[in-house]
């Protein structure tokens, strides 16, 4: 309820014009140890302040945070308070942890990245991060300091996180600071030119299934992985596609499928077309137990009555392990199928397509051309050029024209 008096309106909650902006949850107020803030409006004057910084001293308990507060507005009111205006409530007092809330819907979220999520859970694994026993998402923004960050990738790497990992953490680390300096937050960025918080390079993963893998793959594997095997390879999907892709997204008449923008990574749809190995094994999987067909809700890759399944990692290692296969992940199939479909001359622009890539750039990285595969490449090139023709003679070399070009008039010379 709003309670007025001449001129005033108090803020329109249960704290009488009282709150805390760390990332702890109202009813935590009472007990956290973060500061108290006043929300007040008087005469058309709205004051926002720290309790701690007009006081000069902490505020613990709500029940001394109201009696300063109401002081504090008598004063006011009266013309009384020696300090003129409260100052507003500074950005950088907003704890990492209130100001990582904003940054998510301000920047991730308002900028439309299909990975806002993975920002969000690096954010929290920061907020939690402990230094000295206290939590990183605890402190001031302003407080915050670029040995705490360097810390905090340190640590990381101390438990394994993979290089290509922790860019991501970068990547997240620099656009919240810089962020913060462009919305005002902060007056400088923590993290100098010159920090160890930086990406770094890493060798593009060559990894392809070599001679008899992925027979021994398929042997290894138990019925359903097969089947996730075979449309990795035949489509180039991620794992999460294909576990999520229904049956009503499956159209074997028209020989296509097609990935929900819900369940892209790009959030954009796409269809793929099915090839006659993927249509066997999805034939194959088209009805439950008792030999009726599943419904357009059920899971093309789920379980035996179309249920979702969880993450085949488990099964997915086993099998790897019995068939004596080292270093491969399921990942690796994605690569393996841009490759091939490259290597079958399928122009890049519909391998990118294939992929659900946003640019070409990113479909390069992707596909890994062999040394057998650029030598069959020249073959294919050398087997083109014999049917170009005999136009000129020179001594001991014919000179030759290719097939699509118009033969040269006697007497002019080409050079091959």
């Amino acid at each position: 309820m709003t309670r007025r008096r001449r001129g005033e309106t108090m803020a329109r909650h249960r704290n009488g014009g009282l709150r805390k902006i760390c990332g702890c949850p109202r009813t935590r107020w009472p007990k956290c140890s973060h500061g108290w803030y006043v929300n007040f409006q008087w005469d058309g004057t709205h004051y926002r302040f720290s309790l701690d910084r007009q006081l000069g001293r902490h505020i613990e308990s709500k029940t001394e945070a109201k009696s300063e507060a109401d002081r504090l507005r008598s004063a006011i009111r009266e013309g009384g308070h020696r300090g003129g205006h409260p100052s507003e409530i500074a950005p950088g007092d907003l704890t990492l942890e209130a100001y990582s809330a904003k940054f998510l819907e301000g920047y991730s979220k308002a900028r439309g990245k299909v990975t806002w999520r993975e920002d969000d859970m690096i954010l929290a694994q920061i907020a939690a991060f402990e230094i000295d026993g206290q939590r990183l998402g605890d402190k001031r923004l302003s407080a915050a300091t670029e040995d705490d960050f360097e810390a905090f990738m340190r640590d990381l790497k101390t438990k394994g996180r993979a290089a290509s990992t922790r860019n991501h953490y970068v990547q997240v680390i620099k656009a919240m600071f810089k962020w913060a300096v462009r919305k005002k937050y902060l007056a400088n960025n923590p993290i100098s030119g010159d920090s160890d918080i930086r990406r770094e390079k890493i060798a593009r993963r060559q990894r392809r299934l070599q001679g008899d893998e992925e027979d021994r793959l398929l042997a290894a594997a138990n019925p359903r992985l097969q089947r996730l095997i075979v449309a990795a390879l035949e489509t180039g999907c991620r794992r999460k596609e294909l576990l999520t892709l229904q049956w009503k997204d499956v159209d074997l008449g028209a020989g296509a499928l097609r990935i929900q923008a819900e369940h892209a990574k790009d959030r954009e749809a796409r269809p793929i077309p099915i090839s006659s190995r993927l249509a066997g094994v999805l034939e194959m999987g088209r009805t439950d137990p008792a030999g009726a067909p599943l419904g357009p809700l059920a899971y093309v890759f789920g379980n035996e009555v179309g249920d979702p399944i969880g993450s085949p990692q488990t099964a997915w290692e086993n099998a790897c392990r019995k068939a004596g296969i080292a270093d491969l992940r399921f990942h690796d199939l994605r690569h393996e199928a841009g490759s091939r479909f490259l290597e079958g001359r399928m122009p890049l622009h519909h391998v990118r397509e294939m992929l659900g890539h946003a640019s070409l750039s990113t479909t390069n990285t992707y596909l890994n051309v062999t040394g057998h595969d650029l030598r069959e490449s020249m073959r294919r090139l050398d087997k083109e050029r014999e049917c170009c023709k005999v136009v000129a003679s020179s001594g001991e070399h014919d000179q030759r024209l290719p097939c699509n070009e118009e033969v040269p008039r006697p007497g002019k010379r080409l050079t091959h």
